[in-house]
């Protein structure tokens, strides 16, 4: 018998053959400023009938992801791939939402609009908050005053970094979050987090891949966000660490070894 896998014990064979649906983060775990590491293409094209990326991305589309990937050969669904940033904005029109102010990329202020909201920075019902990397003193600003006015906070992911090309550091929407919360006090406000660890964005993908948690394996770089959120649904997780392609290349050879 084969030892346990080294990158986590208590991975042994028994448990790895258990496996019939893997999760896998995008940033800092698949992909570093959306180039996809050499271990991740692997992995995915070892397992593409099998697996779902989960990421607390909110700058990026499904569509942007697929194209990425396919690029490299792989072929993964959209309605696999569960980024964060999209399911805040379906939360918003899913709840009746008309009129929101989002603190985001264009591509999400687009998708927000095709969902049928309309996005204002007058009167808004509620502010979608997402990585915004050109966020000014003034969006800033309107955006406290909306929620000090009562309008609903939605928050795409509580991240406050997450890795970039060459050690960089990237904020992260949690960051902005922060922001706001030197501006107002968010206890008194009505504040929605969507994104990992919270368990709706785990079993959305679990429900994609149709297994249940005790089949599946969430793999990430957070153990905050990835590993805990995943342990809170019953699910395994494997911590990628400083180098995830040597983690995800280890896992490859493990699995085609079983």
């Amino acid at each position: 018998m084969r030892p346990a896998f080294s990158a986590s014990p208590d991975l042994n064979p028994n448990v790895l053959e258990s496996i019939s649906g893997f999760l896998i983060d995008w940033d800092g775990c698949c992909a570093l400023d959306n180039k996809i590491l050499p271990g991740a293409i692997r992995f995915l094209k070892q397992n593409e009938d099998r697996v779902a990326i989960v990421s607390n991305n909110s700058t990026d589309t499904p569509a942007s992801f697929e194209a990425i990937l396919k690029k490299e050969g792989i072929t993964l669904p959209e309605d696999r791939i569960i980024l964060a940033g999209i399911l805040a904005i379906d939360l918003a029109a899913d709840t009746g939402l008309k009129r929101v102010d989002v603190l985001g990329a264009p591509t999400m202020l687009d998708y927000a609009q095709s969902t049928g909201l309309t996005v204002s920075e007058e009167s808004a019902e509620a502010v979608i908050l997402m990585r915004d990397v050109t966020l000014s003193y003034d969006r800033l600003e309107r955006a406290a005053n909306h929620i000090a006015a009562g309008a609903r906070l939605i928050v795409a992911n509580p991240d406050l970094t997450h890795p970039g090309e060459n050690g960089r550091i990237k904020p992260e929407t949690g960051a902005l979050l922060a922001a706001l919360q030197a501006c107002i006090n968010l206890q008194s406000c009505s504040i929605e987090i969507v994104g990992k660890p919270r368990s709706e964005i785990f079993q959305h993908a679990l429900g994609k891949l149709g297994v249940p948690s005790s089949a599946a394996l969430m793999i990430g770089d957070n153990p905050a966000t990835d590993i805990a959120g995943a342990n809170n649904v019953g699910m395994r997780g494997l911590l990628v660490g400083k180098d995830p392609s040597k983690t995800l290349n280890e896992l490859a050879d493990y699995l085609e070894a079983l």
